[in-house]
């Protein structure tokens, strides 16, 4: 994209992204259980069926692999498809091959894409019909349980979840995150805690560009601020023409909220709900520093150093201004790197390297950090009424939570995705100089590996899948002294999520509406303190009170 000098085509673009941004803001879920009144009774469990053996000793759960020894067990399991669309679920890919042979359970896919899911699955649980035996969900199910729909799992972990047990005993929180306000368990989660520390998130930036220009790393956000300007001015791409956007981003404003870290704030994956130093949910947007981050990213926009259409872009558009030598800086996974660094040098940019950096430090002299990602993933829950409930737990126990399978689902197959050498994985050319171009993550999901439904990670798997060579794995290094973690919250009661729901979905809009306004120069910040006034009037006190009740509950619960 070339640059726009013109006030009349600025307004347009500007006009453009903020519709844009309406509309997808518009189609945010605010999470959380859905209030309902039905069926108190609904947790108890019925005797579940199975041919299986229990092979149960007492005092701990026990769950021998194979669960059957004659396929004669078949289990429908609904799911989001797979992320990699070329290679559907329904098509026994090979990872799925390799846990049918491990459990002896044959799986009939019930899938649609991802984005269509949810509204999919709520539509089926509304009728309470033709429900699958499993549901491996990536959107809380809690409303369901009090339905009557679910079944309680928690006789079926104490009996069975061998495999939960050893993730539970390392990640204490994890059973009390799974825990309904009754106390009663209805879903299973992996964890995705370890994912960021194995192959950060963060900021990356095209080394070359910076050699080329005799710039250092950036360390602070005046740093950045330095860089991109150069990036700007002096042509690093070489074709003496003014084209560059220095910085890009997509996934719209929200991705932005990263930079907070430079100011000490968690406006991302915490979304600006965090506890002090005493304990205390402080709402980070109304700290004045949050204040400086939007100013200091409206003087980006301003100048021309930030990508204008960060609102609207889709991950593929922002690659391709990457690959295209038009942009040399962004906030993406470290993985990227590799895809991108070889792509321009096919293209003959034979000097061309991403790397990762540390994330900036502050005009406050904060170092910055890098939120990990929260530590549930997914919530993974039975059809009350299955006929093979014992089997379907003991399925998920193995699949989820099974050292085994974590790695099949992390590194694919022995033999194709990777080879043992001195007792450690080594992930083989087909991953790392990948035919077809795909990248390590694509790879094994084009096996069935690596899919958005819950999994528990193993950083010593991840690390080995995302960090393929000597650069990645010392700039990951680099950054783990600057991984913090997110904040996390007990399930809502019913009471309290009719009172937070309408509340947060109206503060959430209005402020990520406001911040891409303020941003983007259509709201002058003066205007700022208008600004938080209103997300005061919403009701943002009668949220922090809330989440404050969350966050002690789930505290005590550790």
């Amino acid at each position: 994209m070339t640059k726009r000098t013109k006030g009349t085509a600025k307004t347009s673009i500007v006009s453009a992204l903020i519709v844009a941004l309406l509309a997808m803001t518009g189609c945010q879920s605010s999470g959380g259980p859905a209030a309902n009144n039905s069926n108190q009774g609904a947790g108890e469990s019925p005797k579940p069926s199975t041919s299986a053996s229990p092979g149960t000793a007492a005092g701990s759960p026990k769950n021998p692999m194979p669960i059957v020894t004659d396929g004669s067990v078949t289990l429908t399991v609904a799911a989001p498809d797979n992320p990699f669309a070329a290679a559907s679920l329904t098509q026994n890919l090979p990872v799925w091959q390799e846990i049918e042979k491990a459990t002896g359970v044959k799986i009939k896919w019930d899938v649609v894409p991802g984005s269509q899911f949810q509204t999919a699955m709520q539509t089926r649980l509304a009728s309470g019909k033709n429900l699958p035996d499993i549901i491996l969900s990536n959107f809380d199910l809690y409303k369901y349980s009090k339905d009557g729909l679910l079944l309680q799992l928690d006789d079926l972990i104490a009996k069975y979840g061998e495999n939960a047990a050893k993730i539970f005993e390392t990640k204490p929180l994890l059973p009390a995150l799974m825990k309904t306000p009754e106390g009663n368990t209805f879903h299973l989660s992996g964890t995705r805690d370890e994912e960021v520390a194995a192959g950060p998130y963060g900021w990356l930036i095209r080394k070359d560009w910076l050699d080329k220009l005799s710039l250092p790393e950036p360390v602070t956000v005046d740093d950045w601020y330095n860089v991109l300007k150069a990036f700007k001015e002096k042509d690093p791409n070489g074709n003496n023409k003014a084209d560059e956007i220095p910085m890009t981003n997509y996934n719209g404003v929200t991705q932005l909220y990263n930079w907070g870290n430079a100011w000490g704030l968690h406006l991302r994956a915490s979304d600006g709900f965090y506890p002090d130093a005493n304990g205390k949910i402080q709402y980070e947007w109304l700290d004045p520093r949050a204040k400086e981050m939007v100013a200091f990213l409206n003087k980006l926009v301003k100048e021309g150093l930030l990508d204008m259409e960060f609102a609207v872009n889709k991950k593929d558009q922002m690659t391709s201004k990457i690959i295209r030598s038009l942009s040399g800086a962004t906030i993406a996974w470290q993985e990227s790197n590799t895809l991108w660094t070889n792509k321009l040098r096919e293209a003959g940019q034979a000097d061309a390297q991403w790397v990762m950096t540390t994330p900036p430090g502050g005009p406050n002299g904060y170092k910055g950090h890098i939120e990990k990602s929260g530590l549930s993933n997914g919530y993974s829950v039975i059809n009350r009424d299955s006929k093979n409930a014992e089997v379907a737990f003991r399925w998920l126990d193995y699949v989820i939570y099974s050292e085994e399978n974590t790695k099949r689902m992390t590194l694919g197959i022995e033999g194709k995705t990777y080879v043992m050498k001195d007792g450690q994985p080594q992930m083989t050319d087909f991953v790392t100089k990948n035919p077809d171009g795909l990248g390590a993550v694509e790879v094994i999901r084009s096996l069935g590996g690596w899919q958005t439904f819950s999994q528990a990670s193993r950083v010593e798997y991840i690390s080995k899948l995302k960090l393929t060579d000597e650069i990645l794995t010392e700039r990951a290094k680099l950054v783990q002294s600057y991984l913090v973690p997110t904040a996390e919250f007990a399930m809502p009661t019913e009471d309290e999520y009719s009172n937070i729901n309408r509340k947060l979905t109206d503060i959430t809009t209005y402020k990520d509406e406001m911040i891409a306004k303020f941003i983007l120069g259509q709201e002058p910040m003066d205007k700022w303190d208008t600004f938080t006034k209103q997300i005061k009037a919403i009701g943002i006190d009668e949220v922090i009170q809330i989440r404050q009740s969350q966050y002690d509950r789930l505290m005590s619960q550790k």
